[in-house]
């Protein structure tokens, strides 16, 4: 038994289990997951329903296979059976939920801790506001690409209470993926004023695309390509400013720069593999684009010229070598 266990063996029979947790995180901290686990697992055993939380916890977020892909449900229900009006675990049970493709389960779990927001339990207090409760219902939309009715739920938000950062953000990428860029650009403007953001020119861009403002929308297509190491690996992301840079390059007669934007969308996904059918859209159209304009244009393909070929003439010189080395080898016993 390690050390660790040790001490917090002792403060749990003295009923100190708030120690004990904390000498648990600090296992946790420091990668002992052996001992952060054994520790839990007694605090359990004591029926202290935050070691509970904690353990489901460590199972959604931290562990590599999320317990056989459970996502920690099983520890929150258990934790519901005793508390099932604790905020905190609904919305923890919502997103093991989401994690698992059960979306419309995993939004009637946030309803439930909204709806039961003013009559939680005294014992624990939510880690978020009810605002935020509503908030995170929203995001869930947004993730699962539900966007009529992600921009229904921003509604009922703003009416209820007013504008914030998320708010400005979120509704102006939702109202652009309604096809309302006009009023898209007021809430996308709002958001880069308060902060600039990926996600906001990104938004912006399209919104400019689909208004044919295509000089605009490339100025902020090209601000996304400037920061897309910020997007991490958001594949979707990175492919939708690249690919309509090089449409915007065609719309404004760049044909020999859409080429190179063309190049570097076609290599990039190439680089992923098997594709998910939007993006293999997305792979289908930049190629047979870039196709069209090497056959009807004069441009020139720069990428493609970097790589070197070995002409006819030294190609059979080479050949002829091998064969007589091939020989030699041979006769030596090779």
């Amino acid at each position: 038994m390690s050390d660790a266990i040790q001490e917090a063996k002792q403060l749990i029979e003295e009923g100190n289990y708030k120690d004990a947790i904390k000498i648990a995180r600090k296992r946790h901290g420091k990668d002992d997951i052996d001992s952060y686990l054994s520790i839990l697992d007694m605090l359990i055993e004591k029926e202290y329903l935050p070691a509970l939380e904690e353990k489901g916890m460590y199972f959604q977020y931290y562990d590599p296979n999320h317990d056989n892909n459970d996502y920690g449900e099983k520890y929150f229900d258990e934790y519901l059976q005793k508390q099932p009006k604790s905020i905190n675990v609904l919305c923890d049970k919502s997103m093991s939920l989401f994690n698992k493709g059960k979306i419309d389960e995993a939004l009637e779990y946030v309803d439930k801790a909204y709806e039961k927001y003013n009559t939680y339990s005294k014992i624990e207090k939510p880690r978020i506001s009810k605002k935020e409760v509503k908030m995170s219902k929203i995001e869930l939309l947004i993730q699962a690409k539900e966007y009529k009715t992600a921009l229904t739920e921003l509604n009922k938000y703003e009416t209820q209470y007013g504008t914030d950062k998320k708010l400005d953000l979120y509704k102006g990428q939702m109202l652009q993926k309604n096809g309302e860029n006009e009023e898209a650009m007021e809430y996308l403007e709002k958001s880069l004023s308060d902060e600039h953001t990926l996600l906001a020119f990104n938004a912006k861009a399209d919104a400019l695309y689909e208004l044919g403002r295509y000089d605009e929308a490339l100025h902020d297509f090209n601000q996304c390509i400037q920061y897309e190491r910020e997007a991490g690996d958001d594949l979707e992301l990175i492919t939708n400013f690249n690919y309509k840079a090089a449409f915007c390059c065609i719309k404004l007669g760049d044909n020999q720069e859409a080429v190179k934007h063309l190049n570097k969308t076609i290599n990039m996904l190439n680089e992923h593999g098997r594709l998910p059918k939007d993006l293999e859209s997305i792979y289908q159209k930049c190629s047979f684009k870039k196709d069209e304009l090497m056959r009807h244009d004069d441009i020139e393909d720069k990428e493609f010229k970097k790589t070197k070929f070995i002409s006819s003439k030294y190609a059979i010189y080479a050949l002829i070598v091998i064969i007589i080395l091939y020989a030699i080898l041979k006769i030596f016993g090779y």
